[in-house]
């Protein structure tokens, strides 16, 4: 990402000053007159908090002189203020186009390409400052924080603490001092540094708020309120500082004390909807849903025009399982709204409930209609492509995110879905680059940059992955997602010091006891330690008696350690214990196999289907045992009764059509084929198997279009002999000679002597006239002693092209 970071703000640069020149006004009086009017318009606004109205008065000045780089300037603070980072990363770069050396655009830039993590075009802006000017303490800080997010930790600090020493109150170099005294669990000595910085500038709002958190981290409450209330009075319409204040308050349990600070919001600016939105979620959270349905319906009567509120209440009905009423919401606000953006959003509410109540077909058309309004609405969109997510359909989820950014390019929620997307297609690098550009979009992204960790672990680039968890860990110490994430690194890589530091960390962060027992029994199996680890994972299953993953982890280390009988023996003991244990039956039915004893392995299969019947391998197993005894009814019917338990269960109902399809019941077959595609689109077993007995059973002309139309995709997938050779006999039985022969010659390829792919070959070949290479192919097919349904038919045409 760094190595794109100069080009990609200068494109952000570009894009933004476009937007920012169209849709100006005209005043009377000359340019110069007209532009230090609205100059100093912009400037009162901004003082009083008015950035809307700033952000207009500084585009007249920019339409009137488009090179003017004090109102690039300002702009690029006005965008700040309202945390549109990107935008003020923009303007900055602006200004240093327009006058190269700008110092405090240079600085802000450099900055934000640290939070983007282009720590090399931040280098550089760094190193053109320090040249002719080695003591520019914010261009050292700069430098610190590139060594310090590299890893080098120590060596940041040393640095960090020589820069203070020489600017003791520069801003950057006492924010940067401080915040790596914090990475370092050492906040008391970030404190008489910032003291001192704040005594030099007491209304600078970074080191305010830098004074509260250090205060909060070292226990000294009453400095942190004290510190919050002093920056929300120096900014009081910045709706941001109040919530900060009452998050404070809310971690105090001072409740009534929030409440009031979401109050005096409200009555500062009665008209914002964000405000209203803010305290009605407080009031649910820490009040009920009641009195915020309360709050809500008030504030949708004082602001009747304000949509978002109304879609609140939608909202507040839908998590309270209130469908009825959320949909009669909905419904109001088509009518209220009527041909506004409003009344389309919520149609799509109304199908995305559809599709939650399992009516696909209505949601589907609702979509659609909505769609067939305006092509571009991004709801629609957004819900269409999530549908096809959760059915697997990456391809179609593709097209719908890339459409919704190619308008929004900045929504970094559809950056995140498109990455989603890429990793169902299998495209790995494409997924890493939509997840690069959210992180560059939002640089506190979790969920973006936990997938990252993800890719980088299955790249093998366990260092990278490591580096990027602890930057989020360091952010958030107790997410025990997080942690669990580390852990398992940490056990990939069989650093068993630090997975035990982290394992009690994620304890204290409330983790799971059972869970935190059953990973430490992991730890103490990587290293062979036998009786810590049955000792934990002993500890796990008195924990959650019922659960399998402890049951199932003292049975894997008996077998481990060789002693099948001690296995056998210490499920016994927990059926005799708890009877109607839910995975005991199951767990003992599969260790009766391993011993060559099917028949009684079946009775612990019946017994774990009746007992929890959700559970699909005894189902599985069940029907394997009967086809093995050459039960094929019995099969069929533990596989019928587990799928009325499990219907959208994709090997039950693939195992069903397997077993039909051997019996010559190619309908039924079909039947169970198509049921598993609308339950896993993604399937190609079934599709590829659908296609087959469309094109070998079936044969008409329907039959055949609807192979191709499962089959063609095949194309594209990583080279398969089957999955080829299936497309390339639809082609075949299609009439399609040309096509058949070119997609069959790459299946035989990949398995030269296999019978069946050089008959269809063959074949091939005979329709298109290429007698040599037929014969060639049919004499292959016909090497082998095994007898398949089309032996007599390869023998005539065999004979008829030699």
């Amino acid at each position: 990402m760094t190595g794109e970071g100069g080009k990609v703000m200068k494109r952000y640069a570009v894009l933004w000053m476009v937007a920012l020149l169209v849709g100006g006004l005209v005043a009377c009086g000359g340019p110069e007159e007209r532009k230090e009017k609205y100059r100093l318009r912009a400037q009162d606004y901004f003082q009083q908090g008015d950035y809307a109205k700033a952000r207009v008065e500084l585009r007249n000045v920019l339409q009137i002189d488009p090179k003017d780089v004090d109102a690039y300037l300002l702009y690029a603070q006005v965008e700040e203020k309202e945390r549109n980072y990107r935008n003020a990363a923009g303007a900055y770069q602006q200004v240093i186009e327009l006058s190269p050396g700008h110092d405090r655009a240079m600085v802000k830039l450099a900055k934000y390409y640290l939070e983007f993590r282009a720590l090399e075009q931040a280098g550089k802006l760094a190193d053109q400052l320090l040249t002719g000017r080695p003591e520019h303490a914010q261009a050292r800080a700069i430098k610190i924080a590139i060594v310090a997010l590299g890893g080098n930790l120590n060596g940041a600090v040393t640095q960090a603490e020589q820069l203070v020493t020489d600017a003791p109150t520069e801003i950057d170099a006492v924010l940067l001092m401080a915040s790596l005294y914090t990475s370092t669990q050492r906040p008391a000595e970030a404190m008489p540094h910032l003291r001192r910085a704040l005594g030099a500038n007491p209304s600078n709002l970074e080191l305010l708020d830098a004074v509260a958190t250090t205060s909060m981290k070292l226990g000294k409450l009453a400095d942190a309120e004290s510190t919050f209330e002093q920056i929300a009075k120096l900014e009081p319409t910045i709706l941001s500082h109040r919530l900060r204040q009452v998050a404070f308050y809310d971690q105090q349990q001072q409740y009534d004390k929030a409440e009031a600070i979401l109050q005096e919001a409200i009555r500062l600016n009665p008209e914002d909807e964000q405000r209203r939105m803010a305290q009605v979620d407080y009031i649910a959270r820490r009040r009920g849903v009641e009195q915020a349905e309360a709050v809500l319906q008030q504030a949708k009567k004082e602001l009747p025009h304000a949509g978002k509120l109304w879609f609140a209440l939608g909202r507040l009905y839908e998590s309270t399982k209130r469908g009825d009423k959320a949909r009669e919401v909905y419904r109001d606000i088509q009518k209220e709204f009527a041909g506004k953006p409003e009344a389309s959003e919520a149609q799509v509410k109304l199908a995305g409930m559809d599709w939650g109540a399992g009516k696909t077909e209505d949601a589907e058309r609702q979509i659609e209609a909505v769609l067939k309004d305006n092509p571009r609405s991004t709801d629609a969109l957004m819900l269409r492509g999530q549908i096809a997510l959760k059915r697997g359909k990456g391809q179609d989820a593709v097209l719908d995110f890339r459409s919704i950014l190619k308008d929004q390019p900045e929504l970094v929620e559809g950056h995140v879905l498109l990455a989603r997307a890429y990793l169902l297609t299998g495209e790995q690098s494409l997924a890493r680059e939509s997840l690069d550009r959210a992180v560059a979009l939002k640089p506190s992204m979790t969920e973006a940059h936990t997938l990252l960790v993800g890719l980088d672990a299955a790249a093998g680039q366990l260092k990278e992955a490591k580096q990027r968890l602890d930057l989020l860990i360091t952010q958030d110490p107790n997410n025990v997602a997080l942690l669990g994430m580390q852990f398992q690194l940490q056990l990939q890589e069989k650093d068993w010091g630090k997975s035990h530091d982290t394992l009690k960390q994620l304890r204290r962060a409330g983790a799971n006891e059972a869970l935190a027992s059953l990973a430490e029994g992991h730890v103490a199996l990587g290293q062979q330690q036998w009786d810590a680890a049955e000792s934990a994972y002993n500890k796990a299953a008195q924990q959650h008696p019922t659960a399998p993953e402890p049951l199932l982890a003292l049975v894997q280390l008996d077998m481990r350690r060789g002693r099948p009988v001690h296995a056998q023996k210490r499920l016994e003991g927990v059926l005799a214990k708890f009877p109607d244990h839910p995975y005991a039956d199951g767990f003992l039915g599969e260790l009766l196999l391993t011993k060559g004893d099917p028949a009684s392995a079946v009775a612990h299969f019946e017994a774990a289907t009746r007992l929890n019947p959700k559970w699909t391998t005894p189902w599985v197993h069940l029907a394997r045992a009967r086809f093995g005894q050459k039960q094929v009814g019995e099969g069929d019917a533990a596989l019928l009764k587990g799928l009325e338990a499990n219907p959208k269960h994709e090997q039950l109902r693939l195992m069903l059509a397997l077993s039909l399809t051997a019996q010559r019941r190619h309908d039924e077959a079909i039947t169970q084929y198509e049921t598993v595609l609308k339950h896993a689109p993604g399937s190609l077993l079934a599709a590829n198997n659908l296609a087959v007995a469309l094109v070998d059973h079936k044969g008409d002309a329907q039959s055949l279009e609807r192979a191709l139309a499962l089959s063609r995709g095949f194309e594209s997938q990583k080279p398969n002999p089957y999955l080829l050779d299936t497309l390339g006999w639809a082609y075949y039985k299609s009439g399609n000679g040309v096509d058949a022969v070119r997609i069959l010659q790459k299946a035989t390829t990949l398995v030269p002597e296999h019978p069946i792919l050089n008959y269809h070959l063959g074949s091939a070949y005979a329709k298109a006239g290429q007698r040599a290479e037929a014969v060639a192919h049919l004499k292959k097919a016909l090497a082998s002693s095994t007898v398949f349904d089309w032996t007599d038919t390869a023998k005539t045409l065999l004979g008829e092209v030699s």
